[in-house]
């Protein structure tokens, strides 16, 4: 299903490559795509115009490893002459269930009739339609390549036939020339119910949009609601910290002349935060000083990433942040790069 998203969101943003959104218009766009979404226990809200248009993802493109895997997942769809830099706005939830299979909204501005034609002409889709509280849901599931087929006793190739393979399927719903949410067919359906009244929405969740509230301007912002399923996972690792107080981790990753995180965790109390953050704190040392300590220059400059990072606690949140210039960017994605050779 996370293929044939990827390509209808894709075939979507083809028909807002001219479109330039102001930070308050995109704003505004994210908050119009919250109230398409249904409650969950995590959501995200990504800017991709202002990623595009970043330093970053000059960097990114600057390497010549990361290029080829963009290039690839784009040569996948360069028939439908789509630019992954077209991408506008995109605001994600994720149930109660765990972080798999995400609902996402997507703002744009588009043609559904022909976003529709587009995906029938592509070949690589087959698309069906179902009426739900009168409206339309359309699904499609990829198709399959040719295959030949054989004879009864399985021996022979006999004559060649297309065979329609469905490997995966994802549904989609068209609100507005400027709003499409897809995810699975009960996402899907969950989405019409809270624009129709009939089930709460995200935007009643005032946890998390309050959360997300805190930078409108970040490229990208997060909020997860942590159940005690979370965090009684995590006691089960082998991490040295007790994560069990925590109830709430927001933050945003932002992008101008680097990366800029600045992530909250909320505990139930300011003891159990101080004591959350000495120990943070404690392996982050560690972690510098014995990456330091390697010798290795492939190393070194993960060890001097670790060291913008800073982590204290107030009252009941143990805040941590970071910022990864661009010279030290580059030198990370240098050494990532050439390891993987």
């Amino acid at each position: 299903m996370r293929k044939i998203a990827f390509l209808i969101v894709l075939v979507v943003i083809t028909a807002v490559a001219n479109v330039n959104l102001s930070p308050a218009r995109s704003a505004t766009r994210a908050v119009a795509l919250l109230d398409a979404l249904p409650d969950g226990t995590a959501v995200a809200v990504i800017d991709f115009q202002k990623i595009a248009g970043s330093s970053l993802w000059a960097a990114i493109n600057a390497q010549d490893k990361l290029k080829s895997e963009i290039d690839k997942a784009q040569s996948e769809i360069a028939g439908l002459g789509v630019k992954l830099s077209d991408v506008h706005t995109v605001a994600l939830v994720f149930s109660g269930a765990g972080l798999n299979s995400p609902t996402l909204a997507l703002a744009g501005g588009f043609e559904q009739h022909e976003l529709l034609a587009r995906l029938r002409a592509s070949g690589k889709v087959k698309l069906t339609s179902e009426k739900y509280k009168d409206i339309d849901i359309y699904k499609a599931r990829s198709i399959g390549a040719a295959v030949p087929s054989k004879d009864l006793s399985g021996t022979k190739p006999a004559r060649a036939r297309i065979a329609e393979v469905t490997k995966d399927e994802t549904s989609f719903v068209f609100y507005d020339a400027s709003t499409l949410v897809t995810g699975s067919l009960d996402a899907v359906r969950a989405s019409i119910d809270v624009k129709t009244g009939a089930r709460p929405g995200l935007t009643q969740n005032s946890k998390l949009t309050d959360a997300l509230a805190q930078n409108p301007a970040a490229a990208i912002r997060f909020a997860f609601a942590l159940t005690p399923a979370m965090t009684s996972g995590l006691q089960s690792s082998d991490l040295p910290v007790d994560f069990s107080s925590i109830t709430l981790i927001f933050g945003t990753i932002d992008v101008g002349s680097g990366i800029d995180l600045n992530a909250t965790l909320r505990s139930d109390s300011a003891e159990h935060a101080k004591s959350i953050s000495e120990r943070l704190n404690a392996l982050l040392t560690m972690a510098s000083g014995f990456l330091g300590s390697m010798g290795d220059t492939k190393l070194a400059p993960i060890a001097e990433a670790l060291k913008t990072v800073n982590i204290i606690s107030a009252d009941a949140d143990v805040k941590i942040t970071g910022n990864l210039p661009m010279e030290l960017l580059n030198s990370l994605l240098s050494s990532s790069t050439k390891k993987g050779q």
